[in-house]
């Protein structure tokens, strides 16, 4: 019997019924033995679940940690992951790649191994191992997609298409590889010898920033090219001769491209996660094993990752003493006008030009009052914290969070801070200019209304020798930014933040892809490429703007209004408040930083986002409908 006649004998075994029944009750049996092990293991002492030791247990720091260490159990990881492992190998077995998948899997194995052996080339075998496997996982998805949309009906044939294409072309293909190898290869690069919470913020940050930002190329190169390529090469007369109508079309479009997100982004997000929790597990520093102290204490790197990098905090802002619409402030911009008006007796007499100065007048009073001048205010600022009644509630150590600006923020440079809290505690800070730093404070100094009050002095707090306190002021002013002094307290775990982090991206790329349909239903390849990046890119920096025009002056030094500034800045405004739900999501930065992702936030995000693609999509079939494609196509 020929290589060719085996291979077909072993796929109609794998195919047949009675392989399929066998395979999956040795599969489940299996389960059932893993999952009896595990509890024994458990109940039994003998698996042990994340714990401090060596420390302790009746310390701040370790009720502290206790409590964020047991959203950290691995039990229920291990079932999740479990189950999720075992609808995969049924998914195999019932999609008729049971004994395809042993071959894959020992061929691989065979060819990791040598590598895995030497410790010069480990890292590539597990590079290859990896890869292989996350390889596997999207053809298995794949696979599952086009079961699912294997029906009749005009958008389901489309988005079967649109499936076989995207593995077919290319430049899908390679963004598919580039996307798996860097998955794979990144764990590699990580410097074992720094922090473990710096370890794990490198890789979120650049496992999943890398990861949106190839899927979302990848959305708009393949969103254009799949409608672009069927117009140029006539492939859409047979299409629209059928006849499709235009909507069917472009929905089956955009629906294709958004199942072929999902498949890339489930493959991504499990090699995310997994690895995450693989490196929760490793030694912090300060430990001999992970949460094994070797001092005696709590260490401070395993603190920060649980209680700040693998959590889910809500942030508040100080609150600014006065609003736009306070008395005192009107009282203020009317005197201002005023005097400005004994020089220039037409300055702000129109409605838009004194909403303008009030604008600019209550930006630098909020800036005035980030800010801390060492000469004039050597008693401080005074900054209130409201609505933390559930961080009190909770019973969490709530941390202050905080960068200071001065000057050009020279990297040698280092100010002296003093936080004194209600009580007159001092907090005493050596901090580099331009960096963020944090400190825990006990629940206990927040009152009843949920309030946290603290005074800021710009320079050290210490007693004269007439027993007086005395302030060694810092050299310059110093200014919180936007962002840059705010409270945060736990509100979640990070293991559902993630989920809802990997929501809101596909979320985002959904919306990404009916931008690129749109744009090609009346551009040509190159200009439908460069419109629907260009968007996406001031999509993405909505925030940063946002940010940049809070602080921006629209006055020259001597304080005149420079209509250049002004137009700059109303431009960038409106830019940044068209996409400002989309950059406020910051799903990324949010995981990255352990900030929570709301579901009211996701459902918020979700429903601007959906209100969008569904106009971009009714655009679209408005000016597909009136496009002449045979002229288009035959000049195309």
């Amino acid at each position: 019997m020929s290589l060719s006649s085996r291979l077909a004998a072993i796929n109609r075994f794998q195919r047949s019924r009675g392989f399929k029944i066998g395979a999956s009750i040795v599969l489940g049996v299996a389960a059932v033995a893993l999952a009896g092990t595990l509890f024994v293991g458990v109940t039994s002492g003998s698996f042990q679940l994340p714990a401090l030791q060596n420390v302790d247990p009746n310390s701040e720091a370790a009720r502290v940690l206790g409590k964020a260490i047991s959203g950290g159990n691995p039990v229920p990881v291990l079932i999740g992951g479990g189950l999720i492992v075992l609808a995969a190998l049924l998914a195999i077995v019932w999609l008729g790649l049971g004994l395809t998948y042993v071959g894959y899997s020992a061929l691989t194995l065979l060819a990791a191994w040598p590598l895995l052996l030497l410790a010069p080339t480990e890292a590539l075998g597990m590079v290859v191992l990896g890869a292989s496997q996350l390889g596997w996982v999207f053809m298995l998805l794949m696979r599952v997609m086009e079961v699912v949309f294997s029906g009749t009906g005009v958008v389901v044939g489309v988005v079967r298409n649109v499936l076989q294409e995207a593995v077919r072309m290319k430049v899908s293909l390679v963004f598919i590889v580039l996307l798996i190898l860097g998955l794979a290869t990144l764990p590699g690069v990580l410097d074992a010898e720094q922090p473990l919470r710096y370890r794990v913020q490198s890789f979120m940050q650049y496992a999943t920033g890398g990861t949106f930002w190839m899927l979302a190329v990848l959305t708009l190169v393949f969103g254009v090219t799949t409608l672009t390529s069927e117009q140029r090469t006539r492939v859409i007369w047979q299409t629209v001769t059928k006849p499709v109508p235009a909507w069917k079309y472009l929905l089956g479009k955009w629906a294709g491209i958004v199942a072929l997100q999902f498949v890339l982004l489930a493959v991504c997000a499990t090699a995310i996660f997994g690895f995450v929790e693989y490196l929760r597990a490793q030694p912090a520093i300060g430990e001999r094993s992970a949460y094994a102290a070797v001092e005696g204490s709590v260490s401070e790197d395993r603190l920060i990752l649980e209680t700040q990098v693998l959590t889910a905090r809500k942030a508040v802002e100080p609150v600014v003493p006065m609003a736009k619409t306070d008395p005192q402030f009107l009282r203020a911009v009317e005197q201002y006008i005023e005097n400005e008006r004994r020089s220039n007796a037409q300055f702000a007499t129109q409605a838009p030009e004194r909403r303008r100065v009030e604008q600019d007048l209550y930006k630098d009073y909020v800036q005035a009052y980030r800010s801390i001048d060492p000469k004039t205010e050597q008693l401080g600022e005074a900054y209130r914290f409201g609505g933390l009644s559930e961080a009190k509630k909770r019973d969490l150590p709530i941390t202050l969070r905080y960068r200071i600006d001065s000057g050009g923020n020279r990297p040698d440079e280092f100010f002296m801070l003093t936080i004194l809290l209600s009580d007159g505690s001092p907090i005493i800070r050596n901090t580099g200019l331009g960096m963020n730093h944090s400190v825990s404070i006990s629940p206990s100094y927040i009152d009843d209304d949920g309030n946290l009050f603290i005074r800021v002095y710009n320079g050290q707090v210490g007693i004269a020798p007439d027993g007086q306190m005395a302030v060694a002021l810092n050299p310059r002013t110093i200014t919180f930014p936007p962002g840059g002094l705010q409270v945060t307290y736990q509100a979640g775990s990070f293991r559902t933040n993630f989920v809802r982090v990997v929501a809101v991206l596909w979320l985002k790329l959904a919306f990404l892809a009916m931008l690129a349909i749109w744009a090609s239903t009346f551009l040509s390849f190159s200009v439908a490429s460069l419109v629907a990046i260009s968007v996406f890119l001031m999509a993405e920096m909505a925030g940063f703007i946002t940010k940049s025009v809070e602080v921006y002056s629209t006055a020259d030094h001597e304080g005149h209004t420079q209509l250049v500034k002004v137009i700059a800045a109303w431009v960038s405004a409106r830019v940044a408040g068209v996409f400002s739900v989309y950059a406020n999501l910051e799903p990324v930065g949010r995981l990255v930083d352990g900030r929570l992702m709301s579901w009211s936030g996701v459902i918020g995000g979700a429903i601007v986002l959906a209100v969008a693609t569904g106009l971009l999509y009714l655009l679209g079939v408005v000016t597909f409908r009136r496009r002449e494609l045979a002229i288009y196509s035959g000049n195309g």
